[in-house]
Formats: structure tokens, C-alpha cells, sequence
């Protein structure tokens, strides 16, 4: 017993001595870093040129080691991160664009909002943005962009942008702030008004989003809708807890999403708490631009054989940021922590350097993919509808002058310097010239449900 007992603390030893040598090897490298870093610093404030701000001179080298990480991951300097608060407790002048950067470190736009500045003036989804404001955005980080982005109400931002149509073009447009207030779910109607499909397009994850869907179901319900489309297209996210919430009306019971972080552990579970509100036959449409939230609801009804996915593949953003205080609350960082995982265990984002063959995003069950000339026309169908449901309620917000006086400005008149938007065109004039738009892939779900329903239909008769 004492020999296998010596044999026992002796393994133990070396373990730990193992461990404590692995340690110390990795402290040793982060030392000759460190070292580096500290003659890097020495060098700069003993010969550049003239005198260097100390503090500034750390910043960049922080906003520098997150930027390496991915597009979220960002340092936060006392002034970004008094924009951080102002973004989660107060309303903001801005324009109305979901941006990022892409993998070439290029800014782009997810997608503009829905009746916002951007919308109205012509921004597209997948547009890049080169310029802002005459000032090259090349090296800009995305706090960057969103503090020269927004501003005072009333005040015009004139960006540079390619459209995905015609990549070679610079197009510039004019676009007016204004205070950013987003309708979540719009578009409500029927579809089918003989299989009695009904759709509803929902814009962004809302704190009120939940209870304006149960309104808008409601409507239908009562127009006798036997089976909903979910136009999730071009949807770029929001809360977190809004698209538990609806997933909750459509899903009995189970895991919603989960988060994983280091090493694959599971930090947090969203589950199913109430019995299914709505039971009717579900399709969701999904876009190349339906993002984060979006690709939650579209992940978790697919993996509970709730709804049918219709269009094309999603954008992959399922990464969680988590904003850790530092140098007492002074400075603090966002750091992406976790990722986003369906019930069935798939990774939501898109990492970096991932290909189109390794597993992210939400894949349709029924692929129909629209050519960039499609969304196009798609987005004008919708900024039409929108201009003729909400020309004469609009409101008419104030302007102000370059003289510092206040004019009125009616928003819906916002228009593009040169040729960067589409200008209203009347449905008399639009059927002189091209063809009325066929929306395939609302046409794709809309034949889906009609089969579900013909088929529900016979085994009831059977």
C-alpha cells in the first residue's frame, strides 16, 4: 500500500510539475512579447518626431489587438464607449443601415432599414461603402463608421457606395438623418385568398416585436388565414430574448438556441417555456442577408419541423459579445465570447476564412436564389408599398438650416445625389415599362403551403 501510494504522489508531482512547466513556457513567450512591445513603445516616445499622448498611443495598440480578432471584437475608449450606452438607453440621429465588414475588410451594408432615411434614399443591401462624407473609409473600424454615420436630425451625410449590380460604378447619395425608429413587422396581408395563406414580413427582433406579430396573426386568423409565410429577407437581427419569444409561439417545447464558448462549453440555454400559440402550417422566407436573430427563429423552427425554409442561404452571424469593464470602468472592450447554436447543435456563424462547404448559416429547405437584379426590383416593390401606405400620415419633422434656422422637411422627400436611388415610379408607368415583378421565392413557399394544405386537406377526407 505505501508503494502504490509513493507511486500515486510521485504522479502527481510530475503532473503538476508538467503543468506549472507548460505554464511558465507559455508565460515565457508572453514575456518576450511583452518585451517587444515595451521596445516598440521606448523607440516611439525617444524618437518620433515630436511629442506622443501616451494614453492615445496604448489606445491604438488595444483598438490594433482586437481588430485582429474579427469584425465585433473592438477596444472601447471612454468616448466609444459613452456611444456604447447611448446605443442601449436613448434614441440617435442616424441614417438606418445595418453595416459590417466583410472579409477584405471592406465596409458594407447588411441591409438598410425599413422606412429610415437609408431606405427612402436608395442604400441597397450588399453595397459597399467607400467613401463617407468625402473621407475614404479604408481602415475604418465599425465604431468608425457609426460615429461619422450618424448625427444631428436634419443634417445630410453623403456617402460613396458600388451597388452589387454594377460593382465598377461609384455611385454617390445624400442621405438625411433622422431619429431611428424601426416598425418590426410590416406587410401584413393575404397572400392566397383562396388557400387562405396569409404573410407577414418582419423587419428586425424588437422589444414589442412578439406582441405586434400576435397582432398582425390575429388579423389574419379572422380573415380566415389557414397558413402563414414569415418573410424573415433582409431581417438583420435585434434582441436576443424578442426572437426566443416568437420561436415560443410556434414551437411546444425544447431547446431554442444555445451558446457555446472556449472549447465548445455550453454557457446558456433558450428553451421553449409555453405550448405553441399557432399551430397553422408555417413557411419562412430567408435571404443572403437575413442575419443573427433572424437566422435563430429561421434555425430553430427548421430543427423542430415547425416551418419550411424558403430562399437562399443565410448570412451567418451568431456570435455572442460580451462588454467587459476595464481600468475601472474608465475604458471596457467587446469581446466575442460564444457563439450560437441551433437545437440540433449547428454553428450559426460565419467564421473567419470559413468556405462555402463548412457549416454555417442556415441552409433552405427549399433553395430558390435570387439574382442581385431581383432583390433589386424586390426592394422597390417594397419602398413603393411603403411610400403609398405612409404618404399621408407621415410626419414632418424639422429641419435645420445652414443659418441655424428651422424649416420643415417631409422625410418621403429625401432624394440621392445622382443616380444612387430609384425614384417613385407610379404603377401606371411601371406597367409601360417592364413587367409586374414575380417574387419567386414568396411564389416558392406560397406553392409549399398549398400542397401542405391539399395535402392535409385529402388525409382528413381519407
Amino acid at each position: 500500500m505505501k508503494t502504490k501510494s509513493l507511486l500515486v504522489l510521485l504522479t502527481v508531482i510530475v503532473l503538476c510539475m508538467l503543468v506549472m512547466s507548460q505554464a511558465g513556457a507559455k508565460r515565457d513567450d508572453l514575456y518576450e512579447e511583452y518585451e517587444t512591445l515595451t521596445a516598440v513603445v521606448d523607440k516611439i516616445l525617444s524618437n518620433y518626431v515630436s511629442d506622443v499622448d501616451k494614453e492615445q498611443l496604448f489606445y491604438g495598440a488595444f483598438e490594433g489587438m482586437l481588430g485582429t480578432l474579427d469584425p465585433y471584437s473592438q477596444f472601447l475608449p471612454p468616448m466609444s464607449k459613452e456611444d456604447l450606452e447611448i446605443d442601449t438607453t436613448g434614441e440617435f440621429g442616424g441614417v438606418g443601415i445595418e453595416i459590417t465588414l466583410d472579409e477584405h475588410k471592406t465596409l458594407s451594408v447588411i441591409t438598410p432599414l425599413e422606412g429610415t432615411p437609408a431606405f427612402r434614399a436608395g442604400v441597397r443591401a450588399g453595397d459597399k461603402i467607400w467613401k463617407i462624407s468625402g473621407e475614404s473609409t479604408e481602415g475604418m473600424t465599425l465604431l468608425d463608421a457609426v460615429k461619422v454615420l450618424r448625427g444631428k436630425r436634419g443634417k445630410p451625410v453623403t456617402i460613396t457606395v458600388t451597388h452589387e449590380t454594377d460593382p465598377r460604378k461609384a455611385v454617390e447619395i445624400t442621405i438625411v438623418r433622422d431619429i431611428i425608429k424601426i416598425k418590426s413587422i410590416v406587410d401584413v396581408r393575404m397572400v392566397d385568398d383562396k388557400a387562405k395563406i396569409g404573410y407577414v414580413r418582419m423587419t428586425q427582433f424588437q422589444e414589442k416585436t412578439e406582441g405586434e406579430l400576435d397582432k398582425a396573426i390575429t388579423k389574419l386568423l379572422a380573415e380566415g388565414m389557414r397558413a402563414l409565410i414569415l418573410d424573415l429577407r433582409f431581417n438583420p437581427g435585434g434582441l436576443l430574448s424578442s426572437a426566443a419569444e416568437v420561436c415560443d409561439r410556434f414551437i411546444d417545447e425544447g431547446t431554442i438556441v444555445s451558446t457555446k464558448g472556449r472549447n465548445g462549453v455550453e454557457q446558456e440555454v433558450f428553451r421553449a417555456h409555453n405550448a405553441a400559440t399557432y399551430h397553422m402550417p408555417l413557411a419562412v422566407l430567408v435571404s443572403g442577408r437575413s442575419a443573427s436573430a433572424s437566422e435563430i427563429v429561421a434555425g430553430a423552427l427548421q430543427d423542430h419541423k415547425r416551418a419550411a425554409i424558403v430562399g437562399s442561404r443565410t448570412y451567418g452571424k451568431g456570435s455572442v459579445q460580451t462588454i467587459i469593464p476595464l481600468d475601472g470602468g474608465k475604458c471596457a472592450m467587446r469581446l466575442t465570447t460564444a457563439y450560437y447554436y441551433t437545437p440540433s447543435g449547428r454553428l450559426i456563424h460565419r467564421k473567419p476564412k470559413a468556405g462555402d462547404d463548412d457549416d454555417w448559416g442556415i441552409y433552405p429547405d427549399v433553395k430558390v436564389e435570387a439574382a442581385p437584379e431581383e432583390y433589386v426590383r424586390l426592394w422597390q416593390v417594397w419602398r413603393k408599398r411603403h411610400i403609398e401606405e405612409n404618404r399621408a400620415s407621415e410626419d414632418t419633422p424639422e429641419k435645420e438650416t445652414a443659418d441655424g434656422d428651422v424649416e420643415n422637411v417631409k422625410i418621403g422627400d429625401a432624394q440621392p445625389a445622382g443616380d444612387g436611388g430609384d425614384e417613385f415610379v407610379s404603377p401606371e408607368d411601371e406597367k409601360e415599362k417592364e413587367p409586374p415583378f414575380v417574387d419567386r421565392q414568396l411564389e416558392a413557399a406560397r406553392l409549399f403551403l398549398t400542397g401542405q394544405l391539399f395535402r392535409s386537406k385529402k388525409t382528413a377526407a381519407e
